[in-house]
């Protein structure tokens, strides 16, 4: 594919608003938008107007769509923003969960430091690279000493056999990221006991986990999440909830509030989410993939 040569130049706020003006964006208090472009960025917010521009290959696709304004961007932007603190919120519940219950279920079958023996592992997992990850994770290893926990650096002190600590102990301090792939690399045989807990079956609970990991790992980066295709998606049950096929938020929060459920039955999640749409009434759901009537699913109960 034949290429050209970058060319853009940077622009100023002060610019940045007239560009925007001339491409039909209505712009009330100029100076309030030239604050947010210079505190938020032209590139970041760019995201959020995206939808409104023509985007039709035209030589005006940059063009806004009739009455749109830079308020409206702004509450997209600021309904994304509460969307992500709503996320981490109930995601924290998720990845200490799956922590303690992948690790407490695997110590008490298979001794403390099971997750040394490659053998609970199938034979694609690449045993040698997660256990260098462990001592990296942990501050096991010299270079990364500086991300060592109290706990750790009390075993290390006490006992020189085994060399590493238990599995409780590891799996307080390894990545929802790192527990996901743990998850989805045990042998079926137990990952079965393990998703037991969540009343899931175990590739769906694979899924899901892989799913709410990436889904965090976005909102730690403040990526935007209300209208985006993921590219990784947690799995639809074939029975339950009505669950439309999409890449949209909707199935991502769809598997967080059934875990939830599972965890805690005052989680708020529910309760959350909908008071946040009350207070962004002109967000289009259907943008993020909720059905019409999803408020009046069970799950959502």
């Amino acid at each position: 594919m034949p290429q050209s040569t970058f060319q853009k130049p940077a622009l100023a706020p002060a610019t940045q608003v007239e560009l925007l003006e001339q491409r039909g964006m209505e712009i009330q208090d100029r100076s309030r938008a030239e604050h947010h472009l210079r505190f938020i960025g032209y590139f970041r917010l760019s995201g959020y107007w995206f939808p409104f521009q023509i985007r039709d290959g035209s030589p005006d696709h940059d063009r806004f769509r009739p009455r749109t304004g830079f308020g409206t961007v702004l509450d997209r932007y600021d309904f994304d923003h509460h969307l992500r603190i709503l996320i981490v919120k109930a995601v924290e519940q998720i990845e200490i969960s799956a922590r303690a219950v992948v690790s407490d279920t695997m110590c008490v079958q298979f001794g403390p430091h099971w997750y040394l023996n490659p053998a609970h592992f199938s034979v694609r997992f690449d045993h040698c690279s997660f256990l260098r990850r462990v001592r990296r994770e942990t501050g096991i290893d010299p270079v990364n000493l500086h991300r060592q926990a109290d706990f750790i650096r009390h075993y290390l002190r006490t006992y020189d056999d085994p060399a590493m600590p238990p599995g409780w102990m590891i799996f307080e301090t390894l990545s929802f990221g790192a527990v996901s792939r743990v998850f989805a690399n045990l042998h079926d045989s137990e990952k079965k006991p393990i998703a037991k807990n969540f009343e899931l079956p175990r590739d769906r609970l694979q899924s899901w986990l892989h799913a709410v990991a990436h889904l965090r790992n976005l909102c730690a980066h403040h990526s935007r999440v209300w209208n985006r295709e993921f590219r990784i998606t947690p799995s639809v049950a074939r029975r339950g909830p009505s669950i439309p096929a999409s890449r949209r938020f909707y199935n991502h929060a769809v598997a967080v509030q059934t875990l939830l459920k599972r965890i805690s039955d005052n989680a708020g999640w529910a309760e959350g989410l909908l008071a946040l749409f009350e207070a962004h009434p002109d967000i289009p759901l259907a943008q993020m993939g909720f059905p019409l009537d999803w408020a009046e699913q069970e799950i959502w109960s």
